[in-house]
């Protein structure tokens, strides 16, 4: 039961903002409450604003309320600055618009966008945004710019601060500033004189006070945001401009950007690392301030623990494992317009440590595979030594910075500090160049004297930061909760106060993001603590970073990876405490939906996890546990009748085509709508491009006599669907049409005996229903060995998920098992002529194929066939197997932006897994097929 006047104010919303972006429920509550922080607190309303009309209604209504609200985009953020237990507004999905303004030179950014994705805008450009996190992949603009987020390369220079060009927000009350626009500012001018007036006075204020002017740019030579970003005030002289640099840093407790437009920087053509390896961290201390007067782009630090965690990625430099315990490593990046500029660059570098000697020898290198390993590593550390923890363990990082000339005695200091508290598993990485170091451990909150023991650590960090090396307690993180209680002890008194006016100028009423980065409780840091109890091996390693949203096709819809995790820890943590109580009860009820039926289960999550977390895996595990035994004898009928189901489907498809063929779509749709209605959706959503029923596969050989030989796998889906409506006139079945292709090719096809009896057991083991589905996926090995001669010919598989799955299964070291793309490309295009090539066609990679790494050859292969190539930038489409006939929520999700992608004049589409098609068929507005078609044509 909400308390009255948040009661009042879900009233209001609800008439302008639709009654599902307004969540009460307490499972999506918590799971969107979640940021990457290790503090919890859970809203009693989460809304979920899709433009700056409703987020301006949101702010007015909780101002009018007197309830406090709090802004946020990914929750990627680590310093407990994006939860709150009152009001959270979302601004995520719809917050998506660009422009791009002076020929690439500024960028005008909404919040929503990742800041990844605003690079692949500017990339025809060859510009990019400054700013850099390691988070870039998730961390998404507001974020960025709200927190002043830096990274590898930006440094200062190129941070939101630094880079900012104009600034478009709304304050307390609703109003709008928008610094582009004079209109807009003689407005806000008129409106709000006080807050012109306000920080025209802290500016000369701290004008008037030379020690304090110095000792704020002084501050700032390093990296810091540690509080806000008061060298605006020194910087600049405008109000407008004051403003508009305030703003950054200021984690979302000034007001909301609901726009930021950025000057870019470039983005140079070459880019090359090396990693230096050194004797000891001292010795690598030494050799940055030698750094930092060369061209490098980027130097980062990792001391011996820190490669440790990394040394066993199947990547990784073998010579990772025999470095002394004592080494420490710097990741060099060099980056130029030319080759000569960046033979240079190298040539200067080399000379200027060449004094200090590394354990061995060091090189660039360009060469794709080892620089992004480097890179990955370094940008999942945080991530993958947090998978390093112990179960029940908090992973924590702190971001501090030093002088650069200190940077060595204040390493030692870092490392003394860890031993004295035992903090054995501590790591020690960061952007050297800038003074600024990441630490990381691992934290068990569960009992009182660890959760002092952590408190003492704080402080003496805190005062070996502050007092013996001035430093900055925050870098590059934000203060948050995290660090609020030591602000006023790293700025000062004076200083401390300016930043109080601040937030008493832009909020009088002290609503916004209340309790971040300005805090009078000292021991903020030490409460509202996040619990992490086991739920399941495969999860719990997750430290909830949230790096895996932006694959997930759920995310947005029901719940994300980093949410069903977050769900099933709350459902672990519950039953342990013995709670049988109306929200556990909800809550399993709930999660049945939420997080099992709306999980693709596709895999997407564990390419972008840096520990490799595949939470669909963790849900076939749930699906595995609540299979009844039932359903497990089903599944096992189903699997020994395989010939018997794919005949029934296929007589049922052809029962559902004729239908269609007499009633046409419109009415067809209408009347299988109604039924799906009525039975409570029990009975799978229709599509015009339903298939009808394929023909049964008689042969087991065909062409026979050719010396060229390939084992035919086609998938039970491919053998019980036929065509769609949308296909030609002349178009066959897909196993027809890749026998036909084949037999051009000049080759012998075989068919495995019991061909209508097989599976590759992915139907079942998606469910849940491991057994019979490693059941089938053995029988069909053994099947192929023998249609294979033991592997002596090819085996081809129709269909990139059927082949994923059983290439996940096998174990046989004989077999020559081929992904439809890569045979095409090695076997077949090498004896075709390409003949007649498209105009344009559009090419979907399924998710399978972004598993296995065959995202550039699918782009190969349809190059070859066609002038132009519409490479569909998506994840997986949601169609997840029969979930797009049972949850077709989920397809329609996946595919919103779908036909945002295909081209006007392209009436084509291709991809590589039937089912999947229908759905692409439905949203794309084309027609989608296997590339086998486009194949056949173009070379016949």
């Amino acid at each position: 039961m909400l308390p009255a006047n948040y009661e009042l104010l879900k009233q209001e919303l609800s008439k302008t903002i639709p009654a599902k972006r307004i969540i009460t429920n307490p499972l999506q509550l918590l799971a969107y409450g979640t940021d990457a922080s290790f503090y919890r607190l859970i809203p009693k309303i989460v809304v979920q604003v899709h433009n700056e009309e409703e987020a301006v209604g949101v702010i007015r209504q909780t101002g009018r309320l007197n309830i406090p609200v709090t802004y946020r985009a990914a929750g990627t953020s680590l310093s407990g600055q994006a939860i709150t237990d009152s009001v959270l507004m979302v601004a995520t999905h719809e917050w998506r618009k660009y422009t791009i303004l002076d020929d690439g030179l500024k960028i005008r950014l909404q919040p929503g966008i990742v800041g990844a994705r605003a690079n692949v805008f500017l990339k025809p450009f060859g510009r990019k945004i400054g700013p850099d996190p390691a988070s870039i992949n998730a961390a998404m603009i507001g974020g960025i710019a709200s927190n002043n987020a830096s990274g590898m390369c930006c440094g200062i220079d190129q941070n939101s601060y630094k880079t900012v060009s104009d600034i478009r927000i709304v304050f307390y009350d609703g109003t709008i500033l928008d610094t582009a626009d004079d209109n807009s500012k003689k407005t806000f001018q008129e409106k709000h004189p006080e807050i012109i007036e306000g920080v025209g006075n802290l500016r000369d204020e701290i004008k008037a006070n030379p020690h304090l002017r110095e000792r704020i740019k002084q501050k700032f030579k390093i990296k810091n945001t540690t509080g806000y970003s008061i060298n605006a005030l020194v910087d600049y002289e405008n109000p407008f401009d004051i403003i508009k640099h305030l703003m950054i840093g200021s984690e979302g407790t000034l007001a909301f950007i609901s726009d930021i437009t950025y000057h870019t920087v470039v983005d140079e053509k070459y880019k090359a690392c090396t990693l230096m390896i050194y004797e000891t961290i001292e010795t690598a201390c030494d050799v940055v301030p030698l750094l930092k007067q060369t061209p490098v782009s980027a130097v980062e630090l990792l001391d011996r623990d820190s490669i440790r965690s990394i040394e066993d990625d199947p990547e990784a430099p073998a010579y990772f494992r025999t470095l002394p315990e004592t080494a420490c490593l710097l990741l060099v990046e060099i980056q130029g317009d030319t080759a000569e500029i960046m033979e240079q660059k190298e040539k200067k570098i080399r000379e200027a440590i060449v004094s200090i000697p590394t354990i061995q020898p060091y090189k660039f290198t360009s060469d794709p595979k080892e620089y992004n390993f480097n890179w990955k590593a370094r940008k999942g550390l945080l991530s993958t030594i947090g998978g390093l923890r112990k179960t029940g363990t908090t992973c924590l990082i702190e971001d501090v910075a030093f002088p650069i000339d200190k940077l060595g005695e204040a390493c030692v200091a870092l490392k003394e500090l860890f031993k004295k508290y035992e903090y054995a598993d501590a790591v020690l990485y960061g952007h050297a160049l800038d003074g600024n170091f990441h630490i990381v451990f691992s934290q068990d909150f569960n009992t009182p004297s660890e959760v002092q023991r952590y408190a003492d650590m704080m402080d003496e960090l805190a005062d070996i930061v502050v007092n013996r090396f001035d430093g900055s307690l925050k870098a590059e993180h934000g203060t948050g909760r995290n660090m609020a209680p030591f602000v006023e002890k790293e700025w000062g008194e004076a200083a401390y106060k300016i930043m109080k006016q601040i937030k008493q100028i832009f909020d009088p009423n002290h609503l916004i993001n209340p309790g971040v980065l300005i805090n009078e409780n000292p021991k903020i840091h030490l409460e509202n603590l996040k619990p992490l109890p086991a739920a399941n091996e495969i999860v719990d390693k997750c430290m909830e970073c949230g790096f895996c949203e932006p694959h997930c096709v759920s995310e947005g819809l029901t719940l994300s990876p980093r949410q069903r995790i977050v769900i099933a820890r709350e459902i672990a943590r519950l039953k342990a405490l013995g709670e049988d109580t109306a929200r556990l009860k909800q809550m399993l009820k709930d999660t049945k939906y939420y997080s099992d039926e709306t999980c693709a289960t596709d895999g997407l999550c564990g390419l972008a996890c840096p520990v490799k977390i595949d939470t669909g895996k963790f849900i076939k595990d749930v699906r595995h546990d609540e299979a009844s035994d039932t359903a497990k004898k089903v599944a096992g009928y189903i699997g020994h009748h395989m010939s018997g189901t794919t005949s029934l489907m296929r007589r049922g498809l052809n029962f559902v085509n004729a239908f269609h063929t007499i009633l046409g779509s419109t009415l067809m749709g209408g009347i299988a709508s109604a039924m799906r209605t009525v039975s409570f959706k029990m009975i799978p959503k229709w599509n015009k491009d339903m298939p009808k029923g394929a023909h049964k596969i008689q042969n087991t050989i065909v062409n026979d006599g050719k010396p060229d030989k390939v084992v035919y796998f086609p998938s039970c889906i491919n053998r019980s669907m036929g065509k769609s409506k949308g296909y030609e006139k002349g178009d066959v079945e897909l196993t027809k049409k890749t026998q036909e292709l084949l037999e051009r090719a000049g080759f012998t096809i075989i068919y495995p005996e019991g061909i209508n009896s097989l599976c590759c057991g992915m139907a079942f083991s998606s469910k849940g229903l491991k057994e019979e589905g490693s059941r089938k996926s053995k029988e069909l090995e053994d099947a192929l060995l023998k249609a294979s001669e033991n592997g002596k010919y090819p085996v081809l598989f129709d269909m990139s998920p059927c082949f994923y799955t059983f290439h996940e299964a096998y174990t046989s070291d004989d077999l020559k098992i081929y992904d439809p793309i890569e045979f095409m490309l090695d076997f077949v295009m090498p004896k075709l002529q390409v003949k007649n090539p498209r105009n344009i066609v559009t090419v979907f990679p399924v998710c399978s194929v972004k598993k296995i790494g065959m995202e550039e050859k699918l782009l190969e292969l349809a190059k070859m066939c066609s002038k132009e190539v519409s490479f569909v930038e998506s994840n997986c489409c949601g169609f997840a197997g029969d979930r797009g006939f049972t949850y077709p929520e989920l397809n329609k999700h996946g595919l919103r932006h779908l036909s945002e992608q295909v081209p006007a004049d392209c009436k084509d589409g291709y991809s590589t897994s039937r089912t999947c098609e229908i759905g692409l068929s439905e949203y794309g507005e084309i027609n989608f097929k296997s590339i086998f078609y486009l194949i056949d044509e173009v070379t016949r």
